[in-house]
């Protein structure tokens, strides 16, 4: 995962650069060292996807978070937002007791470790297998209701979360079933008012081997 702390303070001042958004927040915190990747990596027992640790290597954590101020775009909602909140690796890494599962009560998810919180109440994770080790492939998790797999690895979703900018319920493009969803109706419709080189393409789910 090389240049990606390059990447995100790109998109920072891209965003920063743009007449059509009001930047509200952003945070890029210092890259962690590689014995304190390892240290955590090797607590939590957990084999990481490709290009994690090469991440994290570069980006301790990050946070964005800006407004469109055009106003065709918007109608009462957060869909005029966009807000992208990595998580430091250890809190990745972490317990998720109490968010994803619930001791005694309902444990469905608790193979979901969220990785980017962009709503408070849903999220993008890494999603276990049933020996503990972690997909490939990132999965959208609303908590406590649904879970559905973006289709694309780590690598993958890093591309396009600078391509999309963070924007409401992004990752619900890439996901099948949500095709005609209010947040991909929105997210389609308002993009191109906001940032002019959107390239719709890049947001569909993978077609089904």
């Amino acid at each position: 995962m090389s240049k990606a702390r390059h990447r995100l303070d790109s998109l920072v001042a891209e965003l920063r650069e743009n007449p059509r958004v009001e930047l509200l927040d952003h945070t890029l915190a210092e890259p962690l060292p590689a014995d304190r990747i390892s240290r955590v990596i090797e607590e939590s027992g957990t084999r990481l996807p490709a290009g994690v640790a090469e991440f994290y290597g570069e980006v301790g954590a990050f946070r964005l978070e800006w407004r469109c101020i055009v106003p065709e775009v918007g109608k009462g909602d957060r869909s005029d937002h966009g807000l992208i909140d990595i998580l430091p690796l250890d809190k990745v890494l972490g317990d998720w007791s109490g968010v994803t599962w619930f001791p005694g009560g309902e444990q469905e998810f608790r193979p979901v470790v969220p990785f980017d919180f962009f709503t408070p109440e849903a999220c993008v994770a890494f999603e276990r297998d049933d020996d503990g080790a972690f997909k490939d492939q990132l999965s959208y998790h609303y908590f406590g209701e649904e879970l559905a797999s973006t289709g694309r690895t780590f690598a993958e979703y890093v591309d396009l979360l600078a391509a999309s900018r963070g924007y409401w319920y992004w990752p619900k493009t890439l996901c099948a079933g949500y095709e005609d969803s209010a947040e991909v109706a929105d997210f389609r419709r308002n993009m191109p008012l906001i940032f002019p080189d959107y390239d719709d393409a890049l947001f569909r789910p993978r077609p089904e081997k």
